[in-house]
């Protein structure tokens, strides 16, 4: 597979994942702002901390699956050793299933001990994540299945079920709830309710849409050992990676009350817009790197590692101006004045999760190559960081202290990545062309930044105006954006427009129609 085969690939793949995800953030934004207009802060903040509690569970129950098996699956393919996808494909998913049913039953026991006495609403938290533990396995078969057609490079069913089926789903039977007027207790089954909704059409997708030939046979040999192997360490990497965006909200509501909890809890799912551009792209890069590592052109992978973080960036960027200059208009505009508060807490956390962009493919590529070992001992040196920090910054500081313990923490794992892809295998993205756009975003910050405090009466579109027109001539003429980066762009501007309007026009309802 070429470089710019490679690249397009990518790029129009995460096209269509880009768009979902766009619509899903969308969608989620919107839902919780109905959630925290018809909701307390207080309750809001108990069913952030028991939705934190379940997610924790159910990422510790994928045991890395999800990860793990479109890897070896795009391996294998790159090895031409497609007899042993089978294996990968069935071993994943009853692994997966049987550990979802088994966390099932043990998550409540387990959070009544640990959590004793720890929060202001523990009664209420426990009924809540009684009722939402039914919804572990399911979410469980998901992430697998989907891992599945991801290794095949069906990326966009990802977008079908979690960036369109499940929130729309879940906005409207919490609409249903609204209308009703009842209580904390039934958002939570509406929640439930659409992941049930979601998991049922997915279980049908599966069966009649299979990436692959299925044949009626249950082994566990040496591709399964292989999995296992290269799975373990990524569940120890994404359970502490999980944890350290949960330990702030855990920490936050045993520290302080669940109404900080709620700002908090409201202000943080914004940052994710930082990564939108690098988990759309990741998520293409990984099976496609990983057949590249498998076809043994090391090359390729380390060139189109560079491309590809220039190009998160440069996308990325933008979104990190507006949050950092103006988190205050932005949490009014979304949440209320109240929310306003957490000005602070939005631009600290903007710092910590644009180094996801700026630093790149470290994570995807160290994966693609096998080093999951490293993943976790990189992931277990962070978290333990920010747990330190938080344990020092909370209590003085609340939710600000908690903002810059996951950024401090972030930009720690993300560094450690970067040096460690560099140092074993040779590969970065620093190139004299990504340094000096370094520099000029920085002034460009700063200019804005100015700007504000001179002219505060000035609106946000006309600021942010100026400085999109300002922002693309930069990379027009700066040299960040090269001759063949042009090339590129054009013949996958056509192909992402064609995509995006399939997807989003025609194989949504396609597929609804399919099941």
């Amino acid at each position: 597979m070429s470089l710019n085969e490679s690249v397009n690939r990518i790029v129009v793949g995460s096209g269509v994942i880009f768009a979902g995800t766009i619509s899903g953030l969308l969608l989620n934004i919107l839902i919780k702002g109905v959630l925290t207009r018809n909701l307390s802060q207080t309750d809001f903040g108990t069913y952030s901390l028991a939705l934190t509690v379940i997610s924790l569970t159910g990422a510790i129950a994928t045991l890395g699956l999800h990860e793990g098996v479109p890897r070896y699956i795009a391996y294998f393919r790159g090895r031409n050793e497609d007899h042993k996808i089978q294996e990968i494909v069935v071993s994943g998913l009853l692994m997966g299933l049987v550990a979802g049913v088994l966390a099932m039953f043990i998550s409540p026991i387990v959070f009544e001990r640990a959590a004793a006495g720890m929060f202001d609403t523990q009664d209420n938290i426990s009924a809540i994540i009684r009722i939402m533990i039914f919804a572990i396995p399911l979410t469980i078969f998901m992430n697998i299945a989907i891992a599945v057609y991801r290794g095949f490079d069906r990326t966009n069913v990802n977008m079908y079920f979690y960036d369109v089926i499940r929130p729309v789903s879940l906005w409207a039977f919490v609409s249903i709830a609204v209308l009703a007027g009842v209580s904390l207790h039934t958002f939570v089954l509406a929640d439930l309710l659409s992941m049930v909704f979601t998991f049922s059409l997915m279980v049908v997708y599966f069966i009649k849409n299979p990436p692959f030939k299925p044949e009626l046979k249950v082994r566990f040999s040496e591709p399964t050992k292989q999995l296992v192997k290269y799975s373990f360490p990524l569940l120890i990497s994404a359970t502490l990676l999980n944890l350290m965006t949960w330990t702030d909200t855990i920490m936050l509501g045993y520290f302080k009350s669940s109404q900080v909890v709620g700002v908090y809890s409201a202000v943080y799912p914004l940052v994710s817009f930082l990564t939108i551009i690098i988990t759309s792209m990741g998520f293409v890069y990984i099976p496609v790197a990983s057949r590249i590592w498998g076809e043994g052109r090391k090359d390729i992978l380390g060139s189109l590692y560079k491309v590809v973080t220039k190009w998160c960036f440069v996308l990325s960027f933008p979104i990190f101006a507006l949050m950092f200059v103006y988190p205050e208009a932005i949490l009014t505009r979304l949440y209320g004045a109240e929310y306003a508060t957490g000005a602070t807490v939005l631009r600290i956390l903007a710092i910590g999760f644009i180094t996801n962009a700026y630093f790149g493919f470290n994570y995807h590529t160290i994966m693609a190559v096998g080093d999951s070992g490293f993943l976790m001992k990189c992931s277990t040196a962070s978290a333990v960081i920010n747990v330190v920090l938080n344990f020092m910054l909370i209590p003085p500081y609340g939710m600000i202290g908690a903002a810059a313990a996951s950024a401090a923490s972030f930009a720690t794992i993300e560094l450690l990545m970067t040096l460690r892809a560099w140092r074993t295998h040779g590969m970065h993205p620093f190139t004299i062309a990504y340094k000096k756009f370094t520099v000029i975003c920085i002034a460009l910050i700063s200019i804005m930044m100015v700007f504000k405090l001179i002219l505060p009466t000035v609106g946000l579109l006309w600021v942010y105006g100026v400085f999109a027109v300002v922002y693309i001539i930069i990379c027009q003429y700066s040299g960040v954006i090269n001759d063949d980066d042009r090339t590129i762009a054009k013949q996958v501007r056509t192909q992402v427009r064609t995509n995006v309007r399939r997807s989003i026009g025609l194989f949504v309802p396609r597929t609804l129609r399919n099941l």
